[in-house]
């Protein structure tokens, strides 16, 4: 892990060392804008063909929807005690975002104006759950959910079956649990592509959300306009900030909990404590041999990980904002007190017994958060995110009387000839 030192080296040049390694990889950006294409023009045929390519060599089309019976099974094979999580996640899931509802209002105005805004679910979208090793029930959960609170009439999920044709376990089984009716077995940058344009098997939707790989997160960047997209996920990351007063066990084991997601996640430790860093530099050592992905573990910490000391922690929240990372954990003597310091994170988590799985899986937000420092300007998954804002105006005879001037005025000094008549055509002048 690099470690730095805010009284050596600025905090800026700190920030813009560790958030380079948050930026997204490019690489395969001509692969995928040709599976885009081809699926744009081939329809259900070139759908099939990368599926049988990449996963399901012997996929059929009637076989790229699955079955309802398919979820419903996986759901019931679940254990107990995953079933009784599962839904307990759910109903705090749900009972967070019902409080992100958003409302219309409605204003009269003078001479009887009445300004408003309307909002309006989605009608169509689409949730991108990843298959194989990064195949997470709880993913699915945080699109889903947040959605069917905003009303979202029609709730399509993709996800890659494997080489048998089918589902992933954990998602076949979150779609069970969630009694949504379409799902299809497609994946990667094929899946939005089909989801964006439409096929004869399935129809297209409105809006793309949801975690994937490279070539997904491409994708859903290739057909932003003709869809909406809700953001473009990189690898997992977090930081933890710590005084002299927190556990260095307990931050080197949030630090793990975010290195095993994958070789390229970011992990990083800002700390006003020469002492605190030295000792979660040795935990983190001890505790990394007892992980069952050990290896994507150990890769994190040596090509993403760093350490920071700085001088406060006002130093501290400072340089959080300008990495502006998908989570934060605070663990100091006084976790609230910071919190209005941290501009710019996904989620923020304070005091000992916050760390970020409570959030992955059971608190109540959604997991699906801005990556790559994206938390500068766009905020986690929510019920907004699938939900339209209209505005309402209704102008009566006498408040248009009044203001028609004016917004001739403007409209012929911006050489609008055809605004102004419209406006001047509703007072004809008596011969």
């Amino acid at each position: 892990m690099l470690i730095f030192e805010s009284d050596t080296t600025p905090l800026v040049e700190i920030a813009r060392r560790v958030g380079s390694r948050l930026q997204l990889d490019s690489g395969p950006a001509q692969a995928v804008r040709e599976i885009v294409e081809d699926v744009k023009q081939g329809g259900d045929a070139a759908l099939l063909q990368y599926t049988r390519r990449f996963d399901w060599p012997q996929a059929t089309v009637e076989g790229l929807r699955a079955d309802a019976k398919e979820c419903q099974e996986a759901w019931q094979a679940l254990e107990p005690p995953v079933r009784e999580a599962v839904e307990v996640a759910i109903a705090n899931i749900r009972r967070y975002h019902e409080r992100q509802r958003p409302g219309d209002w409605w204003e009269l105005g003078d001479a009887g104006c009445v300004l408003g805004q309307r909002f309006t679910p989605i009608r169509r979208v689409g949730v991108y759950a990843p298959g194989g090793l990064a195949a997470y029930l709880s993913s699915v959960l945080m699109a889903v959910v947040p959605a069917q609170v905003a009303g979202v009439p029609e709730i399509v999920l993709a996800s890659p079956p494997g080489e048998d044709g089918r589902l992933s376990p954990a998602v076949a089984a979150a779609a069970g649990a969630l009694g949504l009716t379409e799902v299809y077995k497609m994946g990667g940058a094929q899946a939005v592509a089909a989801l964006a344009y439409g096929t004869a098997t399935v129809a297209g939707v409105d809006k793309i959300v949801g975690p994937g790989n490279i070539y997904v997160t491409l994708a859903k960047a290739m057909v932003f306009g003709q869809v909406a997209t809700d953001g473009l996920y990189g690898p997992s990351e977090v930081v933890v900030v710590a005084d002299d007063t927190a556990d260095p066990a307990l931050a080197a084991s949030d630090l793990l909990s975010q290195a095993e997601h994958g070789a390229d996640s970011v992990v990083c430790l800002i700390t006003t404590s020469r002492e605190v860093l030295r000792q979660v530099e040795a935990q983190v050592l001890a505790q990394l041999r007892l992980l069952m992905r050990q290896t994507a573990a150990e890769r994190s910490l040596h090509e993403f990980g760093s350490m920071v000391l700085v001088a406060d922690l006002a130093e501290a929240a400072e340089l959080c904002s300008l990495l502006a990372p998908e989570h934060v954990v605070v663990m100091t003597a006084e976790p609230l007190s910071l919190l209005p310091s941290i501009r710019n994170a996904g989620c923020i988590l304070l005091g000992r017994y916050s760390p970020v799985p409570i959030g992955d899986y059971l608190a109540g937000p959604s997991h699906i958060l801005p990556t790559g420092g994206t938390a500068r300007f766009s905020s986690g998954l929510g019920v907004s995110d699938f939900m339209k804002r209209s505005s309402v105006i209704y102008a009566g005879k006498e408040w248009l009387t009044r203001n028609a001037e004016h917004i001739v005025a403007l409209a012929r000094q911006e050489g609008f000839d055809g605004h102004a008549r419209a406006v001047e055509a509703r007072f004809p002048k008596q011969s």
